[in-house]
């Protein structure tokens, strides 16, 4: 019986020993299958999520286009194409095609309304001033711009909203040779309006060119204080050279700022020149003195920005948009369209806003600032 009795303790002890033993064992293989389910929910994690810098950029493209609003229109063919608004951020060029090596068809100014049309890889086809063409991204937004515009440098309008300034840009995309008077009561007569000169390098016309740099210009000058009117703001018009002097009139311009851009048989020829009315003049010969300061600040202070060789004040008294003035006025020829390191800087974007900036400088001066 004592036999018995022992082997049956014993046998109560082997089982809570083996109860014991399950459990540890049940214990590990629960704990192994949580640190297996923790770990492929890291891995997951980490292979699915991408990195900071797509998310930014995927941030930036929804950004972007947040406010992307398509709307359907009729082609010219019958088809239904949607379009959207968009808005440059910077001047850009209009190309016939989606590549930078396209010919230029046009430069945009910043801050211009465009109908996108469609996408193609890193580039928009857009409609401007009635041509179609290509611009890159980079440079267009989908977001209306501030109509407060900024600058580096701003002044306090005075009581009358600043010195009144016109600029005049000059040419436009046609000429137009009738004959107009070269003065008042002046028997001799020029053509009302040329095309201008255009790039022997880039291509890109005069008129382009001096546009895009009055409305730069013009944005600049605004945010310093000074009230500024444009002889005019797009290329497809028909304005004389002594419509835009009676335009700078009727405004109360205190003077005009007229741009131009040189040409010359010998490409080798570089830099910039103003041109204002002699002493001798015999139409304005009483803003000589006053005109000739103004070409001397616009033009210093225009090459000590630019790095362009200073080629002086020039006296001129053949020209219709001086000899129609009635207030102070300067030609500034920017620089030689047929001159190669010229043209290639004047349609760089860095190099414009020094151009802007010297011109403005030089405005400044002449005003006492």
């Amino acid at each position: 019986m004592k036999t018995k009795n022992h082997k049956r303790e014993m046998t109560k002890e082997e089982r809570k020993m083996e109860r014991k033993r399950v459990l540890m064992i049940i214990s590990f293989f629960l704990w192994g299958i949580c640190l297996l389910i923790a770990g492929i929910g890291v891995w997951k994690a980490a292979t699915s999520a991408p990195d900071s810098s797509q998310n930014q950029s995927s941030e930036n493209d929804n950004k972007k286009n947040s406010n992307k609003k398509t709307k359907t229109e009729m082609s010219d063919t019958g088809d239904s194409i949607e379009t959207w608004t968009v808005w440059t951020t910077d001047q850009v060029r209009l190309r016939a095609k989606a590549n930078g090596d396209a010919e230029v068809l046009d430069v945009i100014p910043r801050n211009t309304e465009l109908t996108a049309s469609r996408e193609t890889g890193e580039w928009v086809e857009v409609t401007y001033e009635k041509q179609e063409g290509f611009v890159s991204k980079e440079y267009i937004t989908t977001e209306k711009p501030e109509d407060k515009l900024t600058s580096q440098v701003q002044r306090p309008a005075g009581p009358t909203g600043g010195h009144v300034i016109c600029i005049d840009p000059g040419h436009q995309s046609s000429g137009d040779s009738t004959p107009e008077p070269n003065g008042p009561g002046s028997a001799t007569m020029k053509a009302r309006v040329t095309g201008g000169t255009s790039g022997r390098t880039t291509g890109v016309p005069e008129y382009q060119l001096n546009l895009a740099i009055g409305l730069q210009l013009q944005q600049e000058l605004q945010a310093r204080g000074y009230t500024v009117y444009m002889t005019r703001t797009s290329h497809d018009v028909n304005i004389s050279n002594k419509e835009r002097a009676e335009y700078a009139t009727s405004v109360g311009a205190e003077i005009t700022v007229r741009l131009h851009a040189n040409g010359a048989e010998n490409t080798g020829l570089s830099g910039a020149l103003a041109l204002s009315p002699s002493a001798g003049n015999p139409y304005v010969a009483h803003l000589a003195n006053a005109s000739q300061t103004l070409s001397g600040c616009v033009l210093n202070a225009y090459c000590s920005a630019t790095g362009m060789n200073n080629q002086g004040v020039q006296a001129n008294d053949t020209m219709t948009g001086i000899n129609w003035c009635t207030m102070p006025v300067t030609i500034l020829e920017m620089g030689y369209m047929t001159n190669p390191n010229d043209d290639c800087n004047m349609q760089d974007r860095g190099f414009q806003y020094n151009m802007v900036q010297g011109i403005a400088n030089g405005i400044d001066q002449y005003f006492g600032y």
